[in-house]
């Protein structure tokens, strides 16, 4: 049985089917009155899910130390002040992680975004750990996926009353693209929910490769490896260890990068279900790197500056921003697809079969 999502925005029908309104503001726009928080506050009452009392989750990723390219933090200032002005009582989340870093555990974590700029003195309002002191804190939702039939929430987030998902839009080598899609159906998960979607990832050592200079070793926080030989029982499949292999002997499964997508996709209804659709997207399309914000550097941009994109519906703002992204692309013969070879769509199209959303949208300014 398909969820079927909740969407308040306008909508407009075509052959049948309804199209969900996506607000564009262009990048190119140059007048100071359009400013990036004067945008926001513009676009926010169209897609606000803010009623007076609610407790609102607002998602972000502050990116790992050593990234410069994740959103900043007066934007998440923004979004909280109109969370207060609407009456709302916000708090700024993310999750830990399963790859080491500054994102492993609550404590790294806070410290971390705190680093990056993101404080109760820059946000005026708190950072909380959505999924607890070392990821396990989740309720389960019933999804009846054809890869999962449930997916664990991160509890602060399930326990909301609405949420605003703030997604920096730019490449991933996972998934080819992270958007609102991705914070879904993987940044709002505690840490059994993203062992879930990437278990299909847990890879092999091909022993003649293998140096066993201990590198994988270093690089797994769950004591999975002896090289040449992988514990599939503690394994996560998150691959960081595959990155890692110099001599690129570990192997992910041929077809891991498809069905990790796949319970990607279906996995965001997971968060829309447990807050009854009561979410707002905002995809901020600046600083197009092909890496995730969890890398701990930024790369050289791969297209100019798309802008910022708002709506109900995580499928259509997604499908819209990597319409946009393409459409930059296109003059020099690539896509997005380009950057790692990964397809995108897979995962967006997971979630709208799943009942997420649509893919059809029309952009209005």
């Amino acid at each position: 049985m398909q969820f079927k999502y909740y969407n308040i925005t306008n909508q407009n029908r075509r052959g049948g089917i309804f199209l969900s309104n996506i607000i564009f503001k262009d990048a190119k726009i140059t007048k100071p009155e359009d400013n990036q928080p004067e945008q926001i506050k513009k676009i926010f009452p169209y897609i606000s899910p803010v009623e007076k009392g609610d407790i609102v989750a607002i998602k972000i990723h502050p990116g790992e130390y050593g990234n410069t390219t994740h959103i900043r933090p007066v934007i998440a200032r923004t979004v909280v002040d109109l969370v207060l002005e609407a009456g709302g009582i916000p708090f700024v989340t993310d999750t830990t992680t399963l790859y080491k870093g500054m994102k492993l555990n609550a404590p790294d974590l806070i410290k971390g975004a705190s680093m990056n700029g993101f404080t109760h003195a820059s946000m005026n309002a708190p950072f909380i750990v959505a999924d607890g002191l070392r990821g396990g804190d989740g309720k389960e939702i019933e999804i009846n996926g054809e890869a999962l039939g449930s997916i664990t929430v991160a509890s602060a987030i399930a326990d909301a009353d609405s949420m605003i998902v703030i997604s920096h839009g730019k490449g991933h080598p996972a998934s080819g693209f992270g958007g609102a899609v991705k914070h879904l159906g993987m940044g709002c998960l505690d840490r059994a929910g993203k062992i879930k979607v990437h278990e299909v990832g847990r890879p092999t050592i091909d022993p003649k490769k293998c140096t066993q200079c201990g590198d994988c070793v270093e690089i797994c926080p769950w004591g999975a490896i002896t090289p040449p030989e992988i514990d599939h029982t503690k394994c996560c499949g998150e691959l960081s260890c595959a990155d890692a292999c110099q001599q690129e002997a570990i192997i992910p499964p041929p077809d891991a990068t498809d069905k990790m997508q796949k319970r990607l996709g279906e996995a965001s209804l997971g968060p829309i279900k447990a807050l009854n659709g009561r979410i707002g997207y905002i995809n901020w399309v600046y600083d197009l790197t092909p890496g995730c914000d969890c890398f701990n550097f930024s790369g050289e941009r791969f297209v100019e500056d798309i802008g910022i994109l708002a709506g109900r519906d995580p499928v259509a703002i997604d499908s819209a921003t990597i319409d946009l992204i393409n459409g930059r692309m296109k003059p020099d013969g690539k896509s997005i697809y380009n950057v790692w070879g990964v397809n995108p769509w897979v995962h967006i199209e997971a979630a709208e079969k799943i009942g997420c959303g649509s893919r059809e949208y029309k952009l209005v300014s």
